[in-house]
């Protein structure tokens, strides 16, 4: 195989492992069921997470392996510790404030009856969500990078894992976004609505849990 494909293919089977993550799936359930389990909505928020998702990781690691600036693993921990506290942040807000996750902004009552769009609100949380939850796998990513493996040499081929482990990451969220969606759609609202809940109050317990674990390192 072809360097330039073999690296490529290595990124795509690491983005497609990283997009499945417990952080990214608890983070990606919290903002997918407030599309009222629609499909399309669902997959346009997971797209939207990825994108600000792989943005932020190959624009970070790129501009690190440029410059020729390495991670310590003190950044790591604070960068996880980070993404736990915004996993915790969608929960309560999911909780408390579902509207300003999924429009935006929080609603005054009698605002749901007027007619207006917020696609590009929702799509702008999740692209945030994503790119702040990608800070704490910077350090990974730069690990991982092929031209690091040979001493630091930018080769032409080690530089075509950064859109393959993109595309990973697209495919993955993309394919979790929908299971979702697909699962919810099938619950009566009730049952959607005590659902919803739990995957927050998880979120938020999982955020905790990530926290502490790396407060103890």
């Amino acid at each position: 195989m072809p360097p330039l494909l073999f690296a490529f293919a290595v990124g795509l089977g690491q983005g497609l492992l990283h997009a499945v993550g417990p952080d990214h799936c608890a983070a990606m359930a919290t903002l997918g069921m407030l599309g009222g389990g629609r499909r399309r909505a669902a997959l346009v928020t997971a797209l939207r997470f990825a994108l600000g998702h792989a943005a932020m990781l190959g624009g970070v690691a790129g501009a690190c392996l440029l410059a020729g600036v390495g991670l310590s693993e003190t950044f790591e921990r604070w960068a996880e510790i980070f993404g736990g506290g915004v996993l915790i942040a969608l929960a309560v807000a999911a909780l408390l404030f579902p509207s300003s996750v999924g429009h935006g902004h929080p609603h005054l009552p009698g605002h749901d009856r007027e007619p207006h769009s917020h696609s590009h609100a929702s799509g702008h949380v999740s692209t945030a969500a994503g790119a702040l939850m990608a800070v704490s796998g910077v350090r990974s990513l730069l690990l991982a990078l092929p031209p690091l493996l040979v001493g630091g040499s930018l080769s032409t081929a080690g530089w075509t894992y950064l859109p393959g482990f993109a595309l990973g990451i697209l495919l993955g969220m993309g394919a979790v976004g929908l299971l979702f969606a697909e699962g919810y759609s099938r619950m009566n609202q009730r049952l959607g609505a005590w659902l919803h809940r739990a995957v927050a109050l998880g979120s938020g317990a999982l955020g905790l849990f990530w926290i502490g674990s790396r407060l103890r390192l």
